[in-house]
């Protein structure tokens, strides 16, 4: 028994290595889609992963053998985050191969730490966190004070320039699975093969200089890594968004051509009845009030809001007539010439983004509340776009967009996204204020 489970420095490290893994892990899941009984599942997950490390044996100092323990553990996390989190695996896997590189990113800055500033103090023959020879896990108080340190800062800087980009049920956008398995395995490789090989022939051909210099270039390799994993994952990430934003367009060009045909028959119907109207109401002598009154009957259903652009005109009487049944105060000042320079499709799909995200926020205030006011102008060669709507609650912007209120933050916010993109297709600007629950979003194109 004690030759499979010496009590050495590392029979304790494995524990402290697991913990430090398990935080570094959820610095980047933690806002990932969580499974029922969350709590108790990632209790059991913690429980399971600390017994593995505990009952794993260390028969040998070998390097290959401690990968084999260190990828042992690495895949005891992994298959208990399955357990944990309701993100696909290729999610999952992202992250804990970014948990466990931040795990040797900490140590390795460690290791230069204590080389390059503590090296009379640590040595192959005094221990060390991987020694098989000694029990002893630090040399002295200024080598423990290092290693918590370099750790505690490692982590919080980790989290700031790179966990704390990953967004609450965010997804893994890669169809590709070579992709994910060979920068996986990459960086596997980075972590636990060359930090192993490194780390036998430290503790067997001890030089500081080149212990710390070796540390110094694997956390830079390491960090550079991280940058072209993250870069990858967010370009796969805009790629995803863009086919959805490029879907919603292509549905509604297929709405606007849909709404265009039914409000000129609405229209036309309208007209039609409101002749016959007046109509019978002469030939049977009925007084003008009271036609009047049935014409005004069947006034909400004209199409009411007209400019001098036809995709305009179809969202507003479209959106007119929703607010109108919803007691929704909608104002236009809007010359529809001025936007001419736009294509159908990309007004109706601006202005009904516009639209929409405003109905949304005012439909379930207090009535007196409720109030949408839209202008449109030309000034010189410039055309102003504005938009004015009151607010509930508490709104924050994020890169220039309002944070989505719906709480799911991967899975909507795409109609702001698809403003910007339409916005930025005619070379105009885009900009949010906030003011005392008053939301304002102005668009300015220059035109020739």
């Amino acid at each position: 028994m004690s030759t499979l489970y010496p009590i050495t420095g590392l029979f304790f490290y494995r524990l402290i290595f697991m913990g430090w893994l398990l935080f570094g892990e959820a610095l980047f899941t933690f806002r990932l889609e969580k499974k029922p009984h969350f709590p108790i599942r990632a209790l059991l997950a913690i429980l399971i992963c600390l017994l593995f490390a505990f009952v794993f044996p260390i028969p040998t100092n070998n390097p290959f053998y401690s990968m084999m323990m260190f990828l042992a553990m690495f895949g005891c996390t992994y298959a208990c985050s399955l357990f944990v989190f309701n993100s696909d695996w290729k999610m999952l896997f992202f992250t804990m191969v970014c948990g466990y590189t931040t795990e040797h990113i900490a140590y390795e800055t460690y290791t230069a730490v204590t080389n390059f500033f503590f090296y009379d103090m640590y040595s192959s023959s005094s221990g060390g966190l991987y020694s098989n020879d000694s029990i002893e896990l630090f040399n002295g108080p200024f080598d423990m004070a290092s290693y918590f340190v370099s750790f505690i800062l490692v982590y919080y800087l980790i989290f700031i320039l790179f966990a704390n980009r990953v967004k609450k049920g965010e997804t893994y956008a890669e169809e590709n699975s070579t992709h994910i398995l060979i920068s996986g395995a990459v960086f596997i490789f980075m972590d636990i093969v060359i930090n192993s090989l490194v780390t036998y022939y430290g503790n067997t051909h001890y030089e500081n200089i080149y212990m710390g210099f070796v540390a110094v270039v694997n956390v830079f390799a390491c960090l550079v890594g991280l940058l072209f994993i993250f870069e990858m994952f967010y370009r796969n990430h805009l790629k995803r968004e863009n086919e959805i934003i490029k879907e919603l367009r292509r549905e509604e060009i297929a709405q606007y051509k849909m709404s265009k045909q039914t409000i000129d028959l609405i229209n036309i119907k309208v007209h039609d009845f409101r002749h016959q109207i007046r109509k019978i109401g002469r030939a049977e002598n009925i007084n003008g009030e009271t036609i009047e009154n049935i014409s005004n009957l069947i006034h909400i259903y004209d199409s009411n809001i007209k400019t001098s652009n036809s995709a305009l005109n179809v969202i507003l009487s479209e959106k007119s007539l929703f607010c109108s049944e919803n007691g929704i105060k909608f104002s236009v000042i809007a010359d529809g010439e001025v936007i001419n320079f736009m294509s159908e499709e990309d007004t109706y799909s601006l202005f009904g983004n516009i639209i929409d995200n405003a109905i949304e926020a005012v439909k379930d205030l207090p009535e007196d509340q409720r109030m949408i006011r839209l202008k449109i102008t030309k000034t010189g060669n410039m055309v102003s776009v504005s938009e004015k709507n009151s607010y509930a609650g508490k709104l924050e912007l994020a890169d220039g967009l309002p944070k989505t209120t719906k709480g799911d933050e991967t899975h909507h916010g795409y109609g702001m996204k698809s403003i910007r993109m339409i916005t930025s297709k005619y070379n105009g600007t885009m900009e949010i204020n906030l003011d005392d629950h008053l939301f304002n979003i102005s668009l300015l194109f220059i035109v020739k």
